[in-house]
């Protein structure tokens, strides 16, 4: 059956809903969230969708360290701590400093992104990498079905060695930021499927 052309009335209602969740996924700013904190419960509900994420191999190369609540103070010196270490010229100045580490109180939920291999990999690393990025997307995804929104955000800081070792990761990919939106859902298009798909039958 040719997706494109096909009737979605036709479709199972499980098919719909996931669907609906992957085309109502938004990227949104970390200023245009509340500060509202997410359950408990929920945010395990995501992480748990990332571990479902496939794998080559079952490798399963992904952690998570979560900062919510009082504990964002911590993700707060690690920014400053990867901030100073980088290259930007106000790098040493105090109030740059503190704008980093004032970023970390703008959501309510961040969630890293970190790649941790084997010190014998099963697998090349851009296949882990892919893995992770599967993880992330899940997360996202459930994310959206609770009603969240947000954005993978990997700057220089949120991807830096320095960061990556502070919450003891081998690598970093980013961190994807979490929380109610405090406006309404922006509409999104994307170009026709016809543009980039070739069939073959």
């Amino acid at each position: 059956m040719n997706a494109v052309t096909a009737d979605p009335a036709a479709f199972p209602p499980a098919a719909l809903t996931v669907l609906d969740v992957i085309r109502s996924r938004r990227t949104v700013d970390i200023g245009l969230l509340k500060p509202d904190a997410v359950p408990r419960e929920v945010t395990e509900a995501i992480l748990e969708a990332g571990t479902w994420a496939p794998n080559h191999g079952r490798t399963e190369p992904w952690r998570f360290t979560v900062f919510t609540g009082a504990g964002r103070a911590r993700l707060a010196e690690v920014f400053a701590q990867a901030y100073a270490a980088g290259t930007a010229p106000d790098r040493g100045d105090e109030s740059a400093l503190e704008a980093q580490r004032a970023r970390a109180w703008r959501a309510p939920l961040w969630i890293s992104l970190e790649l941790h291999m084997p010190e014998k990999p099963k697998m090349p690393e851009w296949e882990e990498q892919a893995a992770l990025a599967c993880a992330a997307q899940n997360m996202w995804l459930a994310a959206t079905a609770f009603g969240l929104v947000g954005k993978w955000v990997s700057g220089p800081v949120m991807v830096s060695p320095v960061a990556a070792q502070a919450l003891g990761a081998p690598k970093l990919l980013g961190l994807l930021v979490l929380g109610y939106p405090a406006a309404e859902r922006h509409a999104a298009t994307r170009a026709p499927l016809a543009d980039k798909v070739t069939w073959v039958e």
